[in-house]
């Protein structure tokens, strides 16, 4: 290292003891430099069931209070240039890549790092520490972020690159959230229908044979002494609850939270597979989150309203997501049957502060948190935080119950939608895993590639009515119109990716899945093809290059809700979608491939079922059944060119004069 770099470098400050760090929104001081951990709640607003701490506990010792240094001259620099303080987030990620940058080298040496010889030193260590297991992409941003915070505030001297640390390491696959094949999704979603149908007319009712249980446990407690005091008072309480009689069917009063916990889990299921939430943002929801928005046109658009704190550095903001209104059913049910705990938890923290046990930060804080229609439903397991907790846990805990398991389809679309996972998801086996944000991936895979009901008939019985979710387009259109909406932009992005991977698999069937194609935008294709071959070409695409052409627009089509494909994507005709062939001329666009044959064959055994149940004789049923017959006898066209196995269909319509067939 030459003397320049050491005359521009900053020294580690040395801070006393009394270095106030955090302080209370009336300026009072809250955190000290060498406290276990930084409590920000005084600085910032916070989303609800976030954390409000900076940790030290986990940071090696011999490092810590050098780390802690490091940061305390990282938020001064911070606030004199931005003329704000960093949020609690932004100091936590710097103190997590310090953390790992330390244990690395082995020492807080940030100066060495400006040397090329202490650089090429650290590489090694990088090196050997991950030895044997492979970082996440992630990880390393981790560390990169922080070592470029050094260079920043001039700890070292160095330009840091990811290019060059992915050199150094076999950076571990990242592995997308899951998307739910078809099937089983139904399944677990039409259960929990059944049950916020089941549980919600009982709600009030629930919440007050709660109330009556936690009375007589609070009873028990006060006449009960010695040393099994605990277990002695579970015991008298749940031999008086057994006594309590209710009309409520399949409710058992529980004092640990299970039963509760499961209602609580089929409400958030729904809430996450309507909307596309996150977890975070579905713990801001109470009651009154769910509202209808009438736009311009007077139409009504079912949303949720929730905090965000994604890509805001932690800090909370309003965002509104489209929804359908059984989510106001869910969020309704999570609300009441867990009001008795709302008043215990507001009635504890109205105790802390009046003893001085919390702060006014901390306390406005909580009661937004006990506001959350899921709330956290052990009391004696909550400190500080109000919200239900270990939700991913509790959501694949349910699935893990319902013993929903794959068919062979489901294996095929489970590794369609998800190639990061192929091979995850085996025959007679439920879900390799599942979490909330997984919901908010399958959300919008159904968005993109099936419409809620549109290719799939993905309908879902609730109170004698189907739930049809085919008008999500129109009302997704309509709430990106109206200008004092802030929706969800990630998810938005989310299913604009999904969309572009939907047309990536379609070409990839088309040009190197499919062994016969046809319709006659698909025989021009499979003649290409052949030319190209008979003239020593290759045909096969790889999925590299086809996602290029369809990120530039080369490639584009559009999925038809009876199988196959139009490859003009501005193209307005409706190729026949319904139970007729309303086409006159055959689309020079539509392609149909192996897989999408086998979908017209289902189709065509559900017009021929449909014909004969028609077919009584009735005279005004004829025209309508000729359209049938048509339909059916242009898919068995379809279904021949692609050697599939079919009954041959010659029904005659009853009440017209026949004619032999050739």
């Amino acid at each position: 290292m030459n003397n320049s770099i050491k005359i521009n470098l900053v020294d580690i400050p040395s801070y006393g003891l009394n270095e106030v760090i955090t302080t209370t929104s009336e300026g009072k001081p809250l955190s000290r430099i060498f406290d276990l951990s930084w409590d920000f709640s005084g600085m910032e607003a916070r989303a609800v069931g976030k954390s409000q701490f900076v940790p030290f506990s986990k940071v090696e010792e011999p490092h810590r209070k050098t780390i802690q240094s490091t940061l305390a001259y990282m938020i001064k620099v911070f606030q004199k240039k931005e003329k704000k303080s960093p949020s609690r987030a932004q100091v936590d990620n710097w103190r997590k890549g310090l953390a790992s940058i330390s244990k690395i080298k082995g020492d807080c040496d940030w100066a060495s790092l400006s040397d090329d010889k202490g650089y090429t030193s650290f590489k090694s260590k990088i090196v050997e520490f991950y030895k044997g297991s492979s970082p996440s992409e992630s990880a390393l941003s981790a560390i990169l972020k922080s070592l470029r915070k050094l260079n920043e505030y001039r700890f070292c001297n160095r330009i840091f690159t990811l290019k060059e640390f992915k050199n150094l390491l076999l950076l571990r696959e990242v592995q997308q959230y899951i998307a739910i094949p078809v099937k089983m999704y139904q399944k677990l979603i039409a259960q929990a229908i059944g049950v916020i149908e089941f549980y919600h007319p009982y709600r009030f009712d629930m919440n007050k044979l709660m109330i009556q249980a936690h009375t007589i446990r609070t009873e028990e407690m006060n006449n009960t002494t010695g040393s099994n005091k605990a277990d002695s008072i579970n015991w008298r309480a749940r031999n008086r609850v057994k006594k309590i009689k209710h009309g409520i069917p399949n409710f058992k009063i529980r004092f640990d939270g299970a039963e509760l916990s499961r209602i609580l889990t089929n409400c958030a299921i729904i809430t996450l597979a309507f909307s596309g939430v996150r977890a975070s943002e579905l713990l801001s929801f109470s009651s009154n989150s769910y509202k209808e928005k009438r736009n311009t046109s007077n139409i009504s658009i079912p949303i949720v309203e929730g905090e965000t704190s994604k890509g805001n550095d932690g800090l909370p903001i309003v965002t509104t997501w489209q929804t359908h209104p059984i989510v106001k059913d869910a969020l309704e049910l999570a609300f009441e049957i867990t009001q008795h705990l709302r008043d215990e938890y507001t009635q504890q923290v109205n105790e802390n502060l009046r003893l001085g046990l919390i702060t006014d930060d901390n306390y406005k804080h909580a009661l937004r948190e006990i506001n959350s229609a899921f709330i956290a439903v052990e009391p004696a397991r909550v400190t500080s935080k109000y919200t239900l907790g270990d939700l991913s846990y509790r959501v694949f805990s349910l699935l893990k119950k319902l013993s929903i398991t794959a068919t062979q389809d489901d294996v095929d679309e489970f590794n369609r939608l998800n190639p990061t996972r192929e091979g995850q998801l085996r025959v007679n086996e439920s879900l390799p895993k599942l979490s909330p944000h997984d919901f908010r991936r399958t959300f919008a895979v159904f968005f993109k590639r099936y419409g809620f009901g549109a290719a799939t008939s993905i309908k879902f019985q609730y109170k004698h009515k189907n739930i049809n979710m085919s008008d999500y387009y129109a009302n997704n259109a309509r709430l990106q119109a109206m200008e004092d909406v802030l929706l969800d932009n990630d998810l938005l992005e989310l299913m604009n990716e999904e969309g572009i991977r939907m047309g990536i698999d379609i070409f990839d069937e088309i040009y190197n899945k499919s062994d016969q194609l046809s319709g006659a935008g698909g025989e021009r294709i499979a003649q290409n093809e052949f030319q190209k071959l008979k003239n020593g070409h290759q045909i096969y695409m790889s999925r590299a290059e086809i996602e290029s052409l369809v990120r530039n627009g080369t490639l584009s089509a559009v999925k038809l809700p009876t199988g196959g494909y139009c490859l003009n994507a501005t193209c307005s005709r409706v190729c026949g979608i319904g139970q007729f062939a309303a086409e006159i001329k055959p689309c020079e666009h539509q392609v149909i491939t192996d897989r999408e044959a086998k979908t017209i064959l289902r189709q065509n055994k559900r017009l021929i079922k449909s014909f004969r149940e028609m077919n009584s004789g009735d005279s005004m049923m004829q025209s309508i059944l000729i359209g049938i017959k048509q339909k059916i006898k242009h898919n068995e066209l379809i279904i021949k060119k692609h050697h599939l196995n079919y009954e041959k269909f010659n029904d005659a319509v009853k009440g017209t004069i026949t004619t032999r067939e050739a």
